[in-house]
């Protein structure tokens, strides 16, 4: 069955806020790149569009990123992008609900994932999805687009590079997961993230502190390698109100805007 008609993602779109049309596609060049030309050809906002494979996404600082990895039962990822209208004045905690989003889709099917910052999920510290998000204008709008790249099943799949510490659900579920089921359940968490960041209940997000809960950056000492390639070392300790990470060098503490962190070994 394809994820364009699987009724739980049907349910998902018809009963979300934000959430206007869904279109799913075999493979594709890029689901962001997809879902910003048709917002940019007049279609309504709140555009999904998902993909099996997908050959030439982005990661963040403009990394090349590819989701084709072919799993024993099918295609072993997913690639979700969805364009709104950007949460202001908490357009800069949008990756941080999204990161939420796909935890959420991840316990849904039984998995316990973590959030490092400002991008990974992680499964057993090891990354099981990748998030970027790009802000453009539309016809005078501002929009976001939320680009969402999940490792679902590489059981016996080999992997190099870079990608040899990345792990997906179905291996650390040790079964088969029901992509539609995590689709749609991405799609029910993020919607109710885009609702919290336009203010929730109380007119105050709680996006922030949820991620501090959720976060295994929080409390590690990291490496942070800043544009320029300027390194800073020392104990991740907070999030400001933009969500940006907080470091504590020992000297001073310094605010992460941008940059690659990797988690230091205890010791």
């Amino acid at each position: 069955m394809s994820l364009g008609s699987h009724p739980a993602v049907r349910d998902a779109v018809t009963r979300s806020r934000h959430l206007a049309t869904h279109d799913h596609l075999d493979t594709v060049t890029s689901t962001n790149d997809l879902a910003l030309a048709a917002a940019q050809e007049g279609g309504t906002l709140g555009i999904v569009v998902s993909a099996d494979r997908q050959t030439a996404g982005r990661g963040r600082r403009g990394r090349p990123w590819t989701d084709d990895v072919a799993g024993p039962e099918g295609p072993g990822n997913l690639a979700v992008s969805v364009v709104v209208p950007a949460p202001e004045p908490y357009t800069t905690l949008t990756p941080l609900a999204a990161g939420l989003a796909v935890a959420a889709s991840y316990r849904a099917v039984g998995a316990v994932p973590a959030l490092k910052w400002p991008n990974d999920v992680l499964l057993e510290e090891r990354k099981a999805a990748g998030i970027l998000v790009e802000r453009h204008s539309v016809a005078g709008t501002d929009v976001v687009v939320i680009g969402c790249g999940l490792d679902l099943d590489w059981r016996d799949v080999s992997r190099e590079g870079q990608a040899a510490g990345w792990t997906s659900v179905a291996e650390s579920l040790g079964r088969s997961v029901d992509r539609g089921e995590v689709l749609a359940a991405l799609l029910t968490a993020l919607d109710g993230e885009l609702t919290d960041l336009l203010g929730g209940v109380g007119g105050r997000p709680t996006v922030l502190e949820r991620y501090r809960d959720a976060c295994s950056t929080i409390g590690r000492e990291v490496e942070v390698d800043l544009p320029g390639g300027v390194l800073v070392t020392g104990r991740a300790v907070d999030l400001d109100p933009e969500g940006l990470l907080v470091v504590d060098t020992a000297r001073e503490r310094v605010t992460v805007r941008a940059g690659d962190v990797s988690v230091l070994p205890p010791g």
